[in-house]
């Protein structure tokens, strides 16, 4: 579906709410994503912050800071699972 579709249904189905508490609740999911989405595009970063970071990774990796990917992925489930909910 395009883009437009879908933002014009969206708008559709709202005008149609009368629930004030929902109403507030979905304007709140819409600004965090928005702010989210904003503040933290990873190609916003200059070359030198992604060069940064890439030589702390190593650096971490070099010092045995690392996780099971097990963990890690258990982590992103809850990351998600913590982010959609907000």
């Amino acid at each position: 579906m395009k883009t437009n579709v879908v933002k014009n249904t969206i708008h559709e189905l709202i005008d149609r709410i009368e629930d004030e508490e929902l109403l507030e609740i979905y304007m709140r999911l819409l600004q965090k994503e928005v702010s989210h989405t904003e503040s933290s595009d990873f190609f916003q970063n200059t070359e030198q912050q992604l060069i940064n970071r890439a030589k702390a990774s190593i650096e971490s990796i070099e010092k045995g800071r690392t996780i099971k990917i097990s963990d890690f992925k258990t982590e992103i489930e809850n990351w998600k699972k913590k982010r959609s909910t907000k």
